[in-house]
């Protein structure tokens, strides 16, 4: 039997949506015995846990701070949890909170860490993932009887559907107390999207084909009308044009967007294997024989320069009369 943890992360007092889909992913893999518990900390809005379904019991961490507790903090509950219930995975969005907290987990649990993981069965007893550029699958088995497991979206699974609702209950340290997070440097964030890439809907990104790092306004501009975040291939955040957050790929982030949008990027093999999840790629390029149009579902082949400008102005049109 497996008892699974799965770390629901907070977004302005609900539950992430990414959070929210690794908790059904679990339950959807559920067998006979096994137990699920979700664990969540800060202030959260009434009805926050109504998007949750399914079975189980979710822990409520609530300091006296509005902030968030530090990563130590969140690090040592998480283990007393871990360690009082005798879950055998713990299971986290990989968004870059689950990426900060996850090693730190893992020290402390003498736990294995299993990180891009090909979809497969939680219960699996290998972990498979690519490596050297995609090119070979390897086959990593976890030597801890615990497992930190790190998921990213998949946006092409169904939604889960379930009559059952998880129960809520308080979440108390042996101590009692629950330390604040340091209030002098919560958080430092780059300037741009308020939200990570990693968990975008939908991402508009550009490459060396750009040209310049003032071309990239273009991308900002349809990025902001269709909702999206911009990002970049490895290219153009070597140029210097874009910060690195922004970056996508083998050596950046994976993403799984339902539209992704990438505009004068030729479609190395690195930074495809970033965007395997995503569900609607349109690919831009001048090039007719771009690697990137391999994979893409709506090819365009044209300068981003003309390209761009029309597009945008299309969905600009559309959005008008609505």
């Amino acid at each position: 039997m497996a008892h699974y943890l799965v770390v629901l992360e907070p977004r302005n007092g609900l539950v992430s949506e990414v959070s929210a889909e690794v908790w059904h992913r679990v339950q959807e893999q559920l067998a006979s015995g096994d137990r699920i518990a979700g664990f969540v900390a800060g202030a959260l809005s009434p009805g926050a846990l109504d998007v949750l379904q399914g079975s189980g019991t979710v822990h409520h961490a609530l300091s006296g701070s509005p902030l968030l507790p530090s990563g130590t903090v969140l690090c040592r509950m998480l283990s007393e949890l871990v360690r009082r219930e005798g879950c055998t995975a713990v299971v986290l969005a990989a968004t870059a909170a689950g990426r900060r907290l996850a090693p730190a987990l893992a020290a402390t649990l003498q736990a294995s860490l299993l990180a891009g993981c090909i979809a497969g069965s939680l219960d699996d007893k290998v972990c498979r993932r690519y490596i050297h550029s995609g090119s070979v699958l390897a086959a990593f088995r976890p030597q801890s009887p615990i497992r930190i497991v790190l998921q990213g979206r998949e946006y092409r699974r169904p939604p889960f559907r379930s009559l059952e609702r998880p129960r809520c209950i308080a979440f108390q340290e042996s101590s009692g107390t629950l330390p604040d997070a340091d209030p002098v440097i919560r958080a430092i964030m780059a300037g741009g999207s308020p939200e990570d890439i990693s968990e975008a809907g939908i991402i508009v990104a550009g490459g060396r084909g750009m040209g310049e790092a003032g071309r990239f306004s273009m991308l900002e501009e349809l990025a902001s009308l269709l909702g999206g975040s911009v990002g970049a291939s490895r290219s153009a955040v070597d140029e210097g044009w874009r910060p690195h957050s922004q970056q996508i790929g083998q050596t950046g982030k994976s993403v799984a967007p339902e539209l992704y949008i990438a505009c004068g990027i030729s479609g190395a093999v690195q930074h495809l294997a970033g965007i395997a999840s995503a569900r609607t790629i349109v690919a831009i390029n001048s090039d007719p024989y771009a690697p990137v149009f391999d994979v893409a579902d709506y090819a365009i082949v044209g300068d981003v320069r003309e390209v761009l400008p029309r597009l945008t102005d299309a969905v600009r049109d559309v959005l008008r009369k609505k």
